[in-house]
């Protein structure tokens, strides 16, 4: 069981965020760094034009340090079929930086983006490798798995 991370602070991500969100996002993707997640059009498209309209997310910070970010952004019926599921349900990502990693950051930003979406009256989802750790707290969170 990961350990509490009592300094971990949660605030809603600006467009002033825009760096620690690319970070962010090349750990999701399993990107070596942020040029290699931007040279990727799949991947970025996760952040193009951040913050759409209907774009949210919140910002990890343990100590006053970014620790991670994670955000969802509603995709059309146009755009990658893989990140449409309806009118309703955003696609999120999420990424801990590797030094917050096992001390509930993941689990944090997860309850702050699922609030963030319930203010919102939308669902979410999200695309994850098989082989992804962090299934498990999705699952825990409420998250299943559909073919």
């Amino acid at each position: 069981m990961p350990k509490h991370a009592p300094s971990c602070r949660i605030r809603p991500a600006t467009a002033q965020d825009i760096d620690l969100l690319w970070e962010a996002l090349a750990i999701a993707a399993y990107e070596p760094s942020v040029a290699a997640a931007r040279a990727v059009p799949l991947v970025a498209e996760h952040l193009a034009g951040w913050p759409r309209p209907g774009d949210f997310g919140v910002i990890a910070e343990q100590a006053g340090r970014y620790a991670g970010a994670a955000w969802a952004r509603q995709y059309t019926p146009a755009e990658n079929p893989s990140f449409y599921v309806d009118a309703s349900t955003p696609e999120l990502s999420i990424g801990v930086a590797a030094a917050a990693r096992g001390q509930g950051v993941g689990q944090a930003l997860l309850t702050g983006l699922i609030a963030a979406a319930r203010g919102r009256r939308v669902g979410l989802c999200l695309n994850v490798r098989d082989s992804n750790p962090a299934i498990r707290l999705y699952e825990r969170n409420g998250f299943r798995r559909v073919p």
